[in-house]
């Protein structure tokens, strides 16, 4: 099981006492969520206090490695948090009968304490576990605490399965996400974290064509027709209030295809844009190479063949023509 290999005092110190429950756990496959519940004979663990009174050198003193035929049980012996031992509460002249008791093999009492110190112990263990969100993290989302992070975001949990977004990622962004800033600097520092980018950067006020709605539209001779108060000529007005532009720089070429339309990682971040924004923008994405790599079109060739998007045929073989830049335009 990886555990054998424990034997001696030496190894054992260098281990901590949660760190090594939690990797025998995890090796066994045993959930811990109700280990202070689990009756001592029943769990897995049973932990006990050492009721010695000399100084611990470490927060275990001995761990022994049971065959219980169907399973493997596990017996700890700490130096923390007993009714008895170094750190016990108890009068200092029980505690000396009682390490007394145990030098002579007569531990009467220390069985009867060790019921008491089992369960203070796992106790003890499931508090300090309660806050470390690493370990209790299941990758289907599955545990209290994300359920709960879930639920402040407003994602259903279904949901996940048929988004093409990383969850995990997007977990670390939680603070950012909840503070309800919606800048260009937090866009584009979430963009660039989430798809490992080096250079993205967010224009704002970009030119937009709006349609004009009918009740605004003049009609000759009926409404909307007093010159520089409300004729407008023309089916579209110009705005430069909302539509923003997402610029992603620097990038090879096997990173420009894959954020090309119609691909998994253009789909990506739609998503990603849709969940952040708290009010659906109009936005375009410009993709741009890095000015050492080059991009040609050659025939036949999937990615460089793509009409409208990689395709370029240069009149002049001279004048070295290529791809640079692809502006993907959003709504207008």
């Amino acid at each position: 099981m990886g555990t054998e290999n424990i034997s001696s005092r030496s190894d054992l110190r260098e281990f901590g006492f949660h760190q090594l429950v939690e990797a025998i756990a995890d090796l066994s496959s045993v959930e811990l969520n109700d280990l202070e519940n689990t009756l001592i004979e029943e769990s897995i663990f049973q932990f006990f206090s050492n009721p010695k009174i000399s100084f611990p050198t470490g927060d275990i003193e001995r761990l022994l490695i049971l065959d219980r035929g169907n399973k493997w049980q596990f017996q700890f012996l700490v130096n923390f948090l007993g009714l008895q031992g170094s750190s016990g509460p108890l009068p200092g002249n029980v505690l000396d009968e009682i390490a007394e008791e145990f030098y002579e093999n007569e531990s009467v009492q220390t069985r009867y304490l060790d019921f008491f110190n089992h369960h203070l112990i796992a106790m003890f263990h499931q508090i300090w576990r309660k806050y470390k969100y690493y370990i209790t993290f299941k990758s289907d989302f599955s545990d209290s605490y994300s359920q709960s992070i879930l639920n402040l975001l407003g994602v259903p949990r279904n949901f996940l399965n048929s988004s093409t977004l990383n969850w995990s990622k997007i977990f670390r962004y939680i603070g950012l996400i909840q503070s309800g800033v919606r800048t260009a600097k937090v866009l584009e520092y979430i963009i660039k974290d989430y798809f490992e980018l080096d250079n993205v950067y967010i224009d704002e006020y970009i030119r937009q064509l709006v349609e004009i709605e009918e009740e605004q539209k003049n009609q000759l001779g009926m409404k909307n027709i007093v010159l520089g108060e409300s004729f407008i000529s023309g089916d579209k007005v110009e705005s430069y209030s909302n539509k923003f532009r997402i610029n992603i720089n620097n990038l090879k070429l096997d990173d420009f295809y894959r954020f090309l339309p119609n691909t998994l990682m253009y789909t990506r971040l739609k998503e990603l844009i849709c969940f952040l924004m708290k009010d659906p923008l109009p936005y375009d994405v410009s993709l741009g190479l890095h000015p050492s790599t080059q991009s040609v079109f050659i025939l036949g060739k999937e990615n460089s063949s793509l009409l409208g998007w990689t395709t370029l045929i240069n009149s002049d073989l001279a004048s070295g023509c290529f791809l640079g830049r692809v502006l993907i335009e959003g709504d207008m």
